[in-house]
């Protein structure tokens, strides 16, 4: 089972409690790592979380990207033992060219450093969008000159970022709105979707196990 979340909600949730907005995303940060056990002691194979939109790269303020980048590379150092110790696996995906390159570096550390672990594959989409995720893939089969006859849907998954991910079971999207935004957009065909209202900081036990019964309680025919 794969699980993806869009993490809506750390901004409001800090005006809401009247804190600076970089708060939000901290508290934010501190949620994500909760959901990491939940998925731990739940035996769910893979976990994906939005971390970081392509359009958040191109129209968030400096001051906010370099918090969101500090955050960003705290956490996921604190997640190495972590993953070491449960022997989980990290990946990464997103539009490298627009991220600084610690960020990038470091994701790629940790990535290389888990590559053979077989437990829980925890997935982080950074500097992601699921339109550019396509583009980027399309792209890539030209230059490596893929054959347009003989191209489908299968082969073209492995030009993209998330073509060695599993597709999503169910992605919970926090935070009240109800859309998609492109969130693994090429995968997503047979994915089930939960729409909690609760912003991402307030995300609990509670809610996941909510989530994860709208999976079960789904008629899941995969268009047969």
């Amino acid at each position: 089972m794969h699980i993806g979340f869009i993490m809506d909600g750390n901004r409001r949730w800090a005006k809401r409690h009247a804190l600076a907005t970089l708060l939000g995303h901290t508290k934010g940060a501190d949620v994500m790592e909760n959901v990491v056990d939940y998925c731990l002691e739940n035996g769910i194979e893979a976990v994906s979380f939005w971390a970081l939109a392509k359009k958040n790269v191109e129209e968030r303020s400096e001051e906010e990207l370099s918090h969101l980048y500090r955050l960003l590379l705290e956490r996921v150092e604190k997640l190495r033992s972590r993953l070491k110790k449960e022997q989980a696996r990290f990946r990464w995906i997103g539009n490298r060219s627009i991220l600084p390159q610690d960020v990038v570096e470091a994701l790629d550390a940790v990535e290389l450093e888990t590559a053979s672990h077989e437990n829980l594959l925890l997935v982080l989409a950074v500097g992601y969008g699921g339109q550019d995720e396509i583009v980027r893939a399309a792209k890539r089969a030209i230059a490596e000159g893929a054959d347009p006859e003989t191209l489908d849907e299968k082969s073209f998954l492995s030009y993209c970022d998330t073509g060695d991910v599993p597709p999503p079971d169910l992605i919970v999207r926090t935070g009240g709105d109800l859309r998609h935004s492109g969130y693994f957009l090429y995968q997503a065909e047979y994915s089930e979707y939960f729409f909690s209202d609760l912003l991402w900081p307030d995300f609990n036990r509670d809610e996941f196990d909510r989530a994860i019964s709208s999976l079960k309680s789904a008629k899941r025919n995969f268009g047969k």
